[in-house]
């Protein structure tokens, strides 16, 4: 069963009908799981915090077109992204369930990894990888992401921390922030993301730092 009362920073949508469902799988000539289906009939696509979407029957064929799903990852079909160059593909199996994440740039599948085994329990989780799951923070805690040393390479890393991170905030502001540290780029961030993202930056880890905050409630 789809539950998605729990998930917190959670928009969601108006449920999906049959007949739109049906046209999207005619339109990009694919099945889509069931249990995918199953999500759409309960929301046409929902997004979690400032990143995190999975795709409804408005984006799917669009997104799986600009990504070259077809192409590059054949017999798979994109669900969604995490909003940092990651995409959630599936099987295009009626029974399928396993869920894996590839980087953008890449698209091959034997270079993704499985993140759930089991769709429907990933979704109520919040969309949390299995891997997650077991660490100590669960994806109800909450925190801050601070700049606390300067960037070695300048412009260049923040530049890079404002596109992963996706700040509002411009570059020469977040230049000028960099210099009077410890500098808080984001507040109230779910923690399991945050670290997702942190690792994704692939730069000087004594950068940035994740303060916890508590429980989002």
């Amino acid at each position: 069963m789809i539950n998605l009362f729990n998930i917190p920073d959670l928009i969601e949508k108006s449920a999906a009908s049959d007949i739109e469902i049906q046209a999207v799988e005619n339109r990009m000539n694919v099945t889509l799981p069931n249990v995918y289906k199953e999500l759409l009939r309960c929301t046409n696509s929902f997004s979690i915090g400032s990143g995190l979407l999975i795709y409804g029957t408005e984006h799917i064929a669009e997104r799986n077109e600009v990504l070259e799903v077809d192409e590059y990852a054949r017999g798979y079909v994109s669900i969604g992204d995490d909003g940092g160059g990651n995409v959630f593909l599936m099987a295009q199996h009626a029974e399928e369930k396993e869920v894996v994440v590839i980087d953008s740039g890449d698209m091959n599948p034997s270079h993704a990894t499985v993140i759930t085994t089991d769709f429907k329990k990933w979704v109520n989780s919040g969309c949390v990888s299995e891997i997650e799951q077991k660490t100590i923070h669960k994806s109800s805690d909450i925190c801050n992401i601070v700049l606390v040393k300067t960037p070695s390479e300048g412009l260049k890393d923040v530049i890079r921390i404002k596109n992963v991170l996706g700040l509002e905030i411009s570059a020469i502001d977040l230049l000028k922030g960099s210099k009077n540290l410890p500098y808080i780029l984001v507040e109230r961030f779910p923690y399991g993301k945050a670290k997702k993202l942190i690792e994704k930056l692939a730069i000087d880890s004594t950068i940035l730092s994740i303060e916890t905050t508590g429980k989002n409630s």
